[in-house]
């Protein structure tokens, strides 16, 4: 930190400072001065503080490369602030945020503060306990957001036990509300969603941009040593960092989206590559959940292309309803939801129990390691509308499944802590759900494992749409295929040892099996379902004896898939086992199918 604290040393407040500035206090996500309090007075007037905490740091096995992306961001933005006049108390703690500004203010006698309000529930709980032992700091609204919770509640009205939401209803809203692509009260283009148009598989039509890259300099360099060095034990590698760390760096990243990738990002935004992991996705999420760029003037940006005719409207739109309708959509629904701890079925810390788990076909298999003991406020919330609680397994961790489509996918969020959106729903997600895994650990993992990952987006996410373990509060159905939509979708299978045209036997791929299993468990709960009429058709004219194959093609998977020991981090790591050396580190076990015995 030596560099960094040189730096930063020039531009600490004086006592007369601290008197006569406003001070405003930095959440370690909102690095801007495009909006919010800094921008209310001139820079000669403003004070920032900051908190670099290692208790939050530590709180998860996060992803190196997610701490390198925000303490280096948070760095940067402090020195920029400093270049531009604003006076900056940066303060490395080992304690929590709240208690670290506690501490601070009394001693360095700082006036109340002002904080917008922090975008995550952690960091609001954090900060609401400093407040009762003493923290004097008002928060003013998080202009960062394109909507405010008024334009939520107007939508839904305020959350209520059994309530459900469709996106699409507060989507529409704040596109009347903005203006943002109407005209005379019309959707440009004749419809507020080109969904439908979104859906191709890339099979080389057009080459794919190649994105720029941002070596690190050497304020990077020395966070990159400080993560391996604090946090060794957490997942991922800090190798190849590349991201961008400074607003200029940011922009520069968005502008070349704008110019080279936006144009077929509709077209191919659900398709999904093991040599094209980006492929025409912006990969702006950490940016945006960093601060560093805001959702309204991406939004403005692309309205303004689609608009002047030099992208598809399929394109603009595709990108907008992701910003200005599903992110602010979630966050929404987090906050109004507590996090997901009002929903039935959440079972407090202190309440869980060792669960006995059952497989495919109603077999008990093993238990969920969930261990009763004292309340934790930030303890994740636990709904499994289908019961799903098995443990998550060590593919999740880099271990080799020999499912190409999982392994891929994997490998890449070890290496890069990102893969996009259908990659995390149709691959990771869908396989969990299908299997049973918990979705709970499915959350907490995607929490750790991506550098965008924040409560407010995981939470909702993958408890929501990814794993239907909110029983429909924000799908209409789970999201959850066989094989042969990865198959259509993607290049995966032709790189696997499995046949997606198999769903038995020797050589068969396992998702299809899973599928029709995950129909069969679930068949009470969701039989129901208006979405699920045709696939519920289709399972009710399977032969008997096609689904005891299919039943055991399933458990066979799943067996399988956990029989790896998973690597212990964070506090689990203590142990020091083998298990706990990096997963690229590590000569992972295949998975390998043997046939059921006769007449399983």
């Amino acid at each position: 930190m030596a560099t960094f604290q040189q730096q930063i040393a020039q531009h600490a407040p004086t006592a007369a400072e601290i008197k006569q500035r406003r001070w405003i206090y930095v959440p370690y996500d909102r690095f801007t001065d495009r909006t919010g309090p800094l921008t209310e007075q001139p820079a000669n007037e403003t004070g920032i503080v900051i908190v670099e905490s290692t208790a939050k740091a530590l709180r998860r096995p996060y992803h190196k490369k997610k701490l390198v992306v925000l303490i280096s961001n948070m760095r940067h933005f402090a020195l920029e602030q400093a270049a531009k006049g604003v006076s900056v108390l940066y303060h490395a703690s080992p304690d929590s945020h709240g208690t670290a500004l506690l501490a601070l203010q009394h001693k360095r006698k700082l006036p109340p503060l002002t904080c917008m309000k922090p975008a995550e529930r952690e960091l609001r709980l954090d900060l609401a306990s400093a407040l009762e032992r003493g923290l004097q700091i008002d928060f003013v609204a998080d202009t960062t957001w394109a909507s405010a919770s008024e334009d939520f509640t107007t939508v839904y009205g305020s959350y209520e036990a059994g309530k459900t939401y469709v996106m699409d209803r507060f989507y529409r809203r704040m596109r009347q509300q903005t203006g943002i692509l109407m005209k005379s009260g019309r959707p440009v283009g004749g419809k507020f969603s080109f969904d439908a148009e979104n859906r191709n598989a890339y099979r080389g039509e057009v080459p794919v941009p190649r994105f720029p890259v941002f070596p690190p300099d050497a304020i990077t360099h020395e966070v990159m040593g400080f993560v391996e060095q604090t946090y060794a034990h957490h997942f991922g590698t800090t190798a190849g960092f590349n991201l961008p760390c400074t607003q200029a760096e940011a922009d520069a990243f968005w502008k070349f989206f704008l110019a080279h990738a936006l144009e077929h990002f509709g077209r191919f935004e659900d398709a999904m590559r093991d040599d094209e992991v980006q492929l025409f996705h912006s990969k702006t999420s950490v940016l945006l959940n960093l601060g560093r760029l805001l959702a309204s003037d991406l939004i403005r940006d692309v309205e303004k292309l689609a608009l002047e005719g030099e992208v598809p409207m399929a394109s603009a739109e595709g990108f907008i309803r992701q910003l200005l309708g599903w992110r602010e959509f979630m966050r929404h629904v987090h906050e109004q939801t507590d996090g997901y701890r009002l929903l039935a079925g959440h079972v407090p810390q202190e309440e869980r129990k060792v669960q006995q788990e059952v497989s495919p076909d109603s077999t008990p298999v093993a238990a969920a390691a969930y261990h009763p003991g004292k309340t934790d406020p930030y303890a994740g919330a636990t709904p499994s509308a289908l019961g799903a609680r098995l443990p998550l397994p060590a593919v999740y961790w880099g271990t080799q499944s020999g499912l190409h489509c999982v392994d891929s996918v994997v490998a890449q969020v070890v290496q890069e802590g990102w893969s996009h959106h259908i990659t995390r729903l149709m691959v990771l997600s869908n396989l969990a759900t299908l299997c049973g895994f918990s979705p709970r650990e499915l959350t907490d993992w995607f929490w750790f494992a991506y550098v965008d990952a924040y409560d407010w987006v995981v939470e909702p996410n993958v408890l929501g749409m990814a794993t239907y373990a909110d029983g429909g509060l924000t799908a209409t159905k789970p999201y959850v295929s066989g094989a042969a939509y990865i198959h259509r979708m993607s290049n995966f299978c032709g790189h696997c040892q499995y046949d997606p045209k198999q769903s038995s036997g020797d050589g068969s791929c396992p998702f299809t099996a899973l599928y029709w299993t995950f129909l069969e468990r679930n068949e009470e709960r969701l039989r129901g379902n208006f979405r699920l009429q045709m696939p519920y058709t289709t399972l009710r004219r399977k032969r008997p004896e096609e689904m005891v194959q299919l039943r055991a093609r399933a458990r066979e998977a799943i067996e399988h898939l956990q029989s790896f020991d998973r690597p212990a981090y964070g506090a689990e790591s203590d142990a020091a086992t083998s298990d706990s050396a990096p997963p690229e580190e590590r000569s992972p076990p295949r998975l390998r199918h043997h046939p059921a015995p006769p007449g399983r």
